[in-house]
């Protein structure tokens, strides 16, 4: 994620709310060349796409190098929500959820939703499971079954209890079918005093902002980082209503008087980064770079110069991926919602943009956003206290994208025009700090005082080697911390207390 408020400093124009006739983007790739080390091929691949239409089976999976060990330490029985000290009761971490196939119908027109959810998953429990909890605000569940057994369904404010028939057996996987129905309940962000969740665009739309817990708004779901799934999402809309999500378009059919988009995604993905969207868009679909399937969806009557602006995405990709390892997706693009939103969006594989964020011949925040998926989305946060690893990485990458294209790296590194620090050191944010100078300015900073400190080999090695070693999983900082170790050779610990643990960092390394 990413604050407007540099764009007005840059002088990007702003997309007015008036909008004119404008048609599908055409896009190109710099042929310049990577100035860090480059990296070679990917040694893993994603399994092809699911079937176009919703099921309760559990899915054929591919397994990630950062995805978790069988034999991760038993959860704690009595503990119902993951331990967090920066965004506490989300998730249940007696429960590993390994797939949503969720199918929601909605009506632009109409505030209520109502919506179908399998969730394949299993207990962490090192005893059989008797009950679990689930995330969700707003709608209610009518109906709950596992296998062909129905479940209890209990709330507790913003959770439900699950308790099917029997006691679930440790390690065994099950799938929870859910039936429910509502007005999906938007929260503020503490950290930007914007609304969470499913929500209305300025054009009659909805569209969702998932981070850090909006996913929860409008399907039953296990809402934090550290519970990674894939997801296969049926958005059913009115028949010239388009629905968008996160993935790859595997099936639109028309069935009446509907419409059924259906999208899949076969990347683990944390919640916070799922995606959907119904509206007025024009779909604009092309091949990019290495068989990548690229989507971008914008308001029908967004202007050619502002589409324009997203002709960069190739070359961006082009540039992380020699510099950071292969593009962790077979899927890219963007979306551009009917509002203006102070703010863009990482969400997995179709990064998310208000209208105020594009403008003539150029968009805000694209090389940011784009960088998340290799961090924050590839790899994500164990805990929201380890955000820097997303926004830190992301303004790092930024900085090297910027530094490509001629900028002075050690200029943007010294005396970034970012936010103000709130004075908390990079790893304790606060929710109502989440997002500030201090995660991301202070983070990228840290990076660069570790590449003057161990030297542009080791540091990019290490950068490649992070996203080789937890794509599709979650990491911590103490993980990070021990690779740079190892890989320099360096004992780094008085560096990272001072870098990362310290409210005011020290003067940048010579």
């Amino acid at each position: 994620m990413t604050r407007l408020g540099r764009a007005r400093a840059m002088g990007l124009a702003v997309l007015a709310v008036a909008l004119l006739g404008g048609g599908a983007a055409a896009c190109t790739t710099s042929g310049s060349d990577a100035s860090p080390p480059t990296t070679g091929d990917r040694s893993t691949t994603t399994s092809s796409a699911r079937p176009s239409t919703t099921t309760t089976e559990a899915p054929t999976t591919t397994t990630f190098p950062g995805q978790a060990p069988a034999d991760v330490a038993p959860a704690d029985p009595k503990v119902a929500d993951v331990a967090d000290p920066v965004f506490d009761g989300l998730g249940d971490p007696r429960i590993d959820v390994s797939h949503y196939a969720v199918e929601v119908t909605a009506d632009p027109s109409k505030p209520g939703i109502s919506g179908t959810v399998a969730i394949t998953l299993q207990p962490r429990t090192a005893k059989a499971l008797k009950s679990f909890t689930l995330d969700l605000k707003g709608p209610e569940v009518s109906e709950a079954t596992i296998g062909k057994q129905a479940a209890k369904v209990s709330v507790d404010g913003d959770q439900i209890t699950v308790t099917p028939a029997k006691a679930l057996r440790p390690g065994k996987e099950v799938t929870l079918e859910l039936r429910y129905a509502g007005t999906p309940e938007p929260g503020e962000f503490p950290a930007l005093g914007v609304p969470v969740g499913w929500q209305a665009d300025s054009l009659g739309g909805w569209f969702t902002m998932s981070e850090p817990s909006g996913t929860s708004t409008w399907v039953p779901v296990n809402d934090h980082p550290s519970d990674k799934a894939t997801w296969t999402i049926t958005l059913d809309t009115p028949k010239a209503v388009t629905g968008i999500a996160n993935g790859r378009l595997t099936s639109s059919k028309v069935v009446g008087d509907r419409r059924q988009w259906v999208w899949t995604t076969d990347h683990p993905m944390a919640s916070y980064l799922v995606l959907a969207a119904m509206g007025d868009y024009d779909l604009v679909q092309r091949e990019g770079p290495g068989d990548v399937q690229v989507v971008f969806a914008f308001p029908k009557g967004v202007p050619e110069a502002s589409r324009k602006g997203f002709d960069e995405l190739d070359a961006i990709l082009a540039f992380y991926s020699d510099t950071f390892g292969a593009y962790p997706d077979d899927d890219a693009g963007a979306i551009v919602v009917a509002t203006s939103l102070g703010l863009a969006l990482e969400t997995q594989t179709r990064p998310l943009f208000g209208l105020d964020a594009v403008g003539d011949g150029k968009t805000w925040a694209l090389a940011h956003e784009v960088a998340h998926q290799w961090f924050g989305d590839a790899v994500s946060p164990e805990r929201w206290s380890d955000l820097w690893l997303n926004e830190g990485f992301a303004t790092y990458a930024d900085w090297l994208y910027r530094a490509h294209l001629g900028e002075d790296i050690d200029v943007l590194a010294s005396a970034d025009a970012g936010r103000e620090p709130s004075g908390l050191a990079v790893t304790d944010p606060q929710a109502a700090a989440t997002f500030d100078g201090s995660v991301y300015e202070g983070g990228a900073r840290a990076l660069h005082a570790l590449r003057r400190t161990i030297g542009d080999d080791a540091f990019f090695e290490v950068l490649r080697t992070w996203f080789a070693e937890h794509d599709g999983g979650n990491a911590t900082t103490a993980e990070f911390e021990a690779l740079a170790e190892q890989v320099s050779g360096k004992d780094l610990k008085a560096f990272f207390t001072a870098w990362l643990d310290a409210p005011k960092q020290p003067q940048m390394p010579g």
